[in-house]
């Protein structure tokens, strides 16, 4: 038996950047989602783009994962049973973000879900390291707003353009590199790991890009840093097409 999927409807889009749109959905099935599942992930169940009707359909089915992706819950309001998605859009063509960029209030979607816990391995290790470009942007606000106040480490995240920077709610200890470029498999990211120490014990690693850029970082990890492999969180967001 999978997870329980419920109807949602969109309450609201925010236009939070040129290339980040907030989606914020709400419906009485949402009354027994659990809470505190800030940057864990949800299983958007999206309609056929041919469907005149715009309406995802819910269930197990031959071909049903084709219409699912996982999403990001960026925050939940239990109350008024709202809960907020942010989406990339407007640099890649694809089922989630052609819907997220025409989405309309009135417009449904399907969860499934929430998956599992925070995605950071350990929110009170000594140090933290975030790596992402900006499909992993929503998971790593999200975390840095559950780190404790006294919580020390470096950020790097990929965006499209300066416009798209968004003011992240973090502890003064935590250092925030943006890395402007259009470019989501830059270097940049190799340059900001050997820019730390080697020794990275007690240190949670969050990496979460395109699946080259994972596999480097965690080459770079292997080959020439001290670390543990239980505090490392290291997931191929997309893979990039031949």
């Amino acid at each position: 038996m999978g997870p329980k999927m419920r109807m949602t409807k969109v309450l609201s889009v925010t236009e939070l950047s040129p290339h980040m749109r907030r989606i914020i959905l709400t419906g009485e099935a949402l009354n027994d989602l659990p809470e505190g599942k800030q940057s864990a992930h949800v299983k958007a169940i999206f309609p056929d783009p041919n469907d005149v009707n715009k309406m995802p359909r819910l269930g197990l089915y031959f071909g049903f994962k084709k219409w699912m992706r996982s999403y990001t819950v960026r925050a939940f309001d239990k109350q008024n049973l709202q809960l907020t998605l942010d989406f990339a859009v407007n640099d890649h063509q694809g089922l989630a973000s052609n819907w997220a960029l025409n989405a309309q209030p009135g417009d449904h979607l399907g969860i499934a879900g929430s998956g599992g816990d925070t995605k950071h391995t350990d929110l009170h290790a000594d140090r933290h390291l975030f790596f992402g470009d900006i499909t992993a942007l929503p998971a790593i606000a999200a975390t840095l707003e559950l780190l404790p106040e006294n919580a020390q480490g470096r950020v790097w995240i990929q965006v499209p353009d300066t416009l798209d920077i968004q003011t992240l709610i973090a502890p003064q200890g935590i250092e925030i590199n943006w890395l402007v470029t259009g470019d989501k498999l830059t270097e940049q990211f190799l340059t900001g790991l050997q820019s730390e120490p080697e020794n990275l014990d007690n240190t949670a690693i969050f990496i979460a890009a395109e699946a080259s850029i994972v596999r480097q970082l965690k080459s770079y990890l292997n080959q020439h840093c001290h670390y543990d492999k239980r505090l490392l969180y290291a997931s191929a967001y997309w893979n990039q097409k031949k």
